[in-house]
């Protein structure tokens, strides 16, 4: 069964299609209704819906403009427009934010009825292409393949850059055009490397080489993508003009996640590296984007590795299977996660003869891999303070016995992760202050937006969203919401501006959609407010 939400300004005829349509023969549940474009867009953020049902012309948010914005929310929901416009114009703009269907007013309930049936019947076959196993027809699947081997020793090799002359990067760059993993040499095209991981509710990794096509097809739409998989992951690599990059990354990688969750019933972990503009640096944006995606929490499926440090990303050499679990628990485990990891790690060990020359060699890539992490996600002045007094060798351990060795050992990862986990904390209270002083300082500005302010400090507007959410459990827009509403008060309360001045002075462009939320945030409309405060004073 399917989910819908239903918008049109007209309430008489928005409560006649969610009363008189047969929604569960169709196969569909109403799970909202909404009067306007921006009530529908908070509705969407709340709900999730899979399908979108709206009028085009409507307040404050017109249909085409919330379609836009609903594909930042919520990029895997499909839309359908219920009008009184036959204008094709409107469907050719649609067309691009997963527009299902056009239907013109006046429809009856069984013409309805009936659409919503096709509706559905589409959109099982997108869920079917995206589920499915089938890799596509021969030639594709042989095009796959060739890219795939294109582009595996690329990926394999970090040092590329310092190895290849320019006549062999000229040469790769027509290469990857020949076979379609860029579109051609004219035009300025970046890469981007991202790495995509699906998994269970337990967090066991079910990725496969079946879910190369999922990833495919939902990259497609946007830029051009070749992926492949590769030992429990799915690696892609994009092409695409920055400014492409820029303005679908976020969108495609939110509705990669979101389908996962909705048709594979499957978690999905996504990390992204860095930009580049050659494809023999393709290597180390891979190790970027691997790095990245340890740092992935159940506030943020998708993590960029600029979000992590400012900086570009240490290289270093792969790490033992044992010592990268550690490192993501490290990174993102608890305190008890980390002492049971280990301990449960050293009995084993214990068992083994070669104990002590083992319990050397696991220090040096312990030590290895958590003065990295620690170098990476820190401030270089916290980095070095942590690397003096965390140091193994501070004491004289040359009579140290395997307990105290261990324990040691213990106490360096336990420390590692609280110094991770207090500099993000940090970092996300710094962001997350300097959101609320643009808020503080830009709320009159009517083009102030999540999207805008993400621009400002250099993040990505799905880090900037789940950061506000864990530092004031609200989102973006209720906060700028509650600064414009306490404002409008304040204007309204102590001058003598009308109330077109004062929403303008608010950051609404719209004097009627202004007192929309004036009244839905205080109750009472500006002129009530100010003629009640009135009557008060003369009491």
């Amino acid at each position: 069964m399917y989910t819908v939400l239903i918008a049109d300004d007209e309430e008489e005829l928005r409560k006649a299609v969610i009363q008189k349509v047969d929604w569960e023969s169709a196969g569909f549940t109403v799970v909202g209704e909404a009067e306007n474009g921006a009530e529908a867009l908070e509705l969407i953020e709340q709900l999730g819906p899979d399908l979108l049902i709206t009028d085009i012309k409507m307040p404050f948010v017109s249909g085409i403009e919330l379609a836009r914005q609903a594909r930042e929310i919520r990029p895997s929901m499909q839309i359908a427009f219920l009008s009184g416009y036959d204008d094709f114009r409107f469907a050719q703009k649609a067309i691009q934010y997963n527009i299902i269907s056009y239907m013109l007013k006046p429809i009856s309930a069984n013409e309805l009825t009936e659409e919503m049936k096709v509706i559905k019947e589409k959109i099982d076959q997108k869920f079917e292409d995206l589920k499915g196993t089938n890799l596509g027809y021969r030639e594709d699947r042989i095009r796959q393949l060739e890219q795939e081997e294109f582009l595996m020793p690329i990926f394999m090799d970090a040092e590329a850059p310092f190895a290849k002359s320019a006549e062999d990067v000229d040469s790769l760059e027509k290469k990857a055009v020949d076979l379609g993993v860029r579109k051609n040499i004219g035009e300025e095209f970046q890469y981007v490397v991202v790495v995509t991981l699906l998994e269970d509710d337990k967090r066991k990794n079910k990725t496969g080489p079946e879910h190369v096509n999922f990833v495919s097809q939902i990259l497609d739409k946007y830029v051009t993508s070749s992926s492949f998989y590769s030992r429990g992951k799915i690696v892609t690599l994009i092409s695409a003009t920055a400014r492409s990059i820029h303005k679908y990354l976020h969108i495609l990688s939110m509705e990669v996640i979101q389908s996962a969750e909705r048709i594979l019933d499957l978690k999905c972990a996504m990390g992204v590296s860095h930009q580049f503009d050659q494809l023999t640096f393709a290597g180390a944006a891979y190790e970027e984007a691997v790095a990245a995606i340890q740092y992935v929490d159940e506030e943020s499926e998708v993590q960029f590795i600029s979000d992590i440090s400012p900086e570009q990303a240490i290289k270093y050499e792969g790490i033992e299977e044992t010592v990268a679990k550690l490192d993501h628990l490290i990174k993102t485990g608890e305190r008890w996660e980390i002492e049971r990891f280990l301990m449960g790690l050293f009995e084993e060990m214990e068992e083994d003869r070669t104990w002590k020359y083992s319990i050397d060699f696991l220090m040096v890539q312990i030590l290895s891999c958590v003065y990295r992490t620690v170098n990476m996600a820190s401030e270089p002045e916290a980095a070095a303070e942590f690397l003096r007094r965390c140091s193994i060798w501070n004491e004289d351990d040359d009579a140290g016995t395997n307990e105290s060795i261990k324990q040691k050992v213990i106490q360096i990862c336990v420390q590692a992760r609280n110094q991770i986990s207090s500099q993000r904390k940090a970092n996300s209270e710094v962001i997350c202050d300097r959101v609320l002083r643009l808020i503080d300082e830009e709320y009159s500005d009517t083009s102030l937006s999540m999207a805008v302010v993400s621009d400002k400090l250099h993040v990505s507007a799905s880090y900037l969203s789940a950061i506000i959410k864990k530092n004031t459990g609200e989102t973006f827009v209720s906060l700028l919401t509650r600064k414009r509403m306490e404002k409008a008060k304040e204007y309204l309360l102590c001058t003598s501006m009308k109330v077109l001045e004062i929403s303008t002075q608010c950051g609404y462009s719209e004097q009627h959609y202004f007192s929309y939320c004036f009244k839905r945030f205080y109750g009472l409309s500006p002129n009530k407010m100010r003629e009640e405060a009135a009557k008060a004073e003369k009491v």
